[in-house]
């Protein structure tokens, strides 16, 4: 009899009937799962260096996951997007790692990781070894074969190497072997040596290691406008009517002729001094509020503005071109 009812239910729902005393889940239990399934699905999760120069970086992660999320969402067929986030410091530091784990309720991930603020530091390398273990196994990547899962590493100085310590060479393989491609990110001050590391994680684990651009205008004595880019150390006088094209990044735009490389400046040679000023009481809400962006730039001898860069292009182009490859996703301007 209750069999009876079940289907009797299912054929009465479907007429836009009910009958008094049967439940909707017979019709409509399954069906939730069902399209999950039938739609692609990306694990998309950042880990991002949190200590004292970070700020102007932090508050982008911060003001377009939002934005980001709803693009990639925006796709035919649109995706399951789920985001987590990894902060990572150093040895000394108020943490090391702190976990924000996956999900699909993105106001619930805004507003984890609003909390998130720039401060400590005060040595150039930072707990990127430990960072990168973490992401890979403290968050609960998706088990499904055939999922997305792209992790952004974003940060401006290189692992601390300590006895015993994991590595990002092991950390790397383990990532490849489950499906999950690591991106680095260079942020304005990441050294030579850091720069090498980032390289390698992207290249052993089919990522795309990019350079940050950050964006300065200026007017000179007769009042003339321009913009200028500094990535990776130098700086670029980006050509005129070229302004709107500054996201795509110094190296695309030299190659396209549209900037121009300045001479480079004097280096300072306070970096690691400016990074501990950033870590004392005060300084690191400074940069966390976004007011100047974060920590002043000494790779031009002179300031940049952190907190107007490319990392939310990049980041989108990045995972754009993830679904694409993985899911034949389409995206239209």
């Amino acid at each position: 009899m209750q069999v009876l009812k079940s289907a009797a239910a299912v054929l009465l729902l479907s007429a836009g009937m009910l009958l008094p005393g049967l439940t909707t889940q017979y019709a409509f239990a399954d069906e939730p799962a069902k399209q999950s399934a039938e739609r692609p699905i990306l694990d998309l999760a950042f880990l991002i260096d949190t200590t004292g120069s970070m700020g102007g970086e932090i508050e982008m992660v911060k003001k377009k996951t939002k934005d980001l999320v709803a693009k990639l969402a925006s796709g035919k067929p649109a995706p399951i997007v789920r985001v987590g986030l990894v902060a990572y410091r150093d040895r000394g530091d108020e943490y090391v790692t702190k976990v924000f784990p996956f999900s699909d309720d993105i106001d619930k991930v805004v507003k984890d990781i609003t909390a998130l603020s720039a401060s400590g530091g005060g040595d150039t390398p930072e707990a990127v070894n430990q960072g990168l273990h973490s992401a890979l196994n403290d968050l609960k990547w998706t088990d499904n074969k055939k999922a997305s899962k792209l992790l952004f590493l974003i940060g401006d100085a290189a692992p601390h190497i300590y006895p015993g310590d994991y590595s990002w060479e092991t950390e790397t393989k383990n990532a490849i072997s489950r499906g999950i491609q690591i991106n680095t990110i260079g942020c304005d001050g990441l050294d030579s040596g850091g720069t090498s590391v980032f390289e390698k994680i992207a290249k052993l684990s089919d990522g795309k290691f990019e350079t940050l651009a950050y964006r300065q205008e200026i007017v000179d004595a007769s009042g003339k406008r321009e913009t200028l880019i500094t990535s990776g150390g130098a700086r670029y006088r980006v050509k005129a009517g070229a302004e709107s094209e500054w996201k795509s990044g110094a190296r695309d735009l030299a190659a396209k002729g549209l900037a121009v490389a300045e001479p480079a400046a004097p280096r300072a040679s306070m970096y690691k001094a400016s990074r501990a000023m950033m870590s004392a009481p005060g300084m690191a809400s400074f940069a966390a509020e976004g007011r100047g962006g974060g920590l002043p730039s000494t790779s031009m001898g002179g300031s940049i503005n952190r907190g107007d860069s490319n990392l939310d292009d990049v980041m989108l182009n990045a995972a754009m071109g993830k679904l694409k490859k993985d899911s034949s996703i389409i995206y239209t301007k």
